[in-house]
């Protein structure tokens, strides 16, 4: 298996403060929630979530600038938070920002 690919509309809840790895790398850790209306055996449901993600490197600085609130399309992969936590995190590793996404 080697596909783990996640691309997600959502806005920028919470940040964390910029930190630095132990190798010096930046990193932020973020909360993004997502709203949509989705197609489930043949009707349409309101779905809600929020997910937790990380971003590291540029990426990290870039995100760790952004409003809160602000609309953004993120693609990641998903990964455990640490060895022995086995609850997935986001990794961002492109966030763009929606058009007219922040006045929904």
């Amino acid at each position: 298996m080697k596909r783990n690919e996640v691309v997600i509309d959502g806005r920028l809840l919470k940040r964390g403060a910029l930190r630095y790895t132990p190798a010096g790398t930046p990193a932020v850790d973020l909360l993004i929630g997502h709203r949509s209306l989705q197609n489930e055996a043949g009707s349409q449901r309101e779905t809600r979530c929020e997910i937790e993600a990380v971003a590291l490197g540029d990426m990290a600085v870039r995100l760790g600038a952004l409003k809160l609130n602000r609309s953004l399309r993120i693609s990641g992969f998903l990964a455990q938070n640490s060895l022995g936590i086995r609850k997935l995190v986001l990794h961002i590793v492109s966030a763009e920002p929606i058009v007219g996404g922040d006045h929904e």
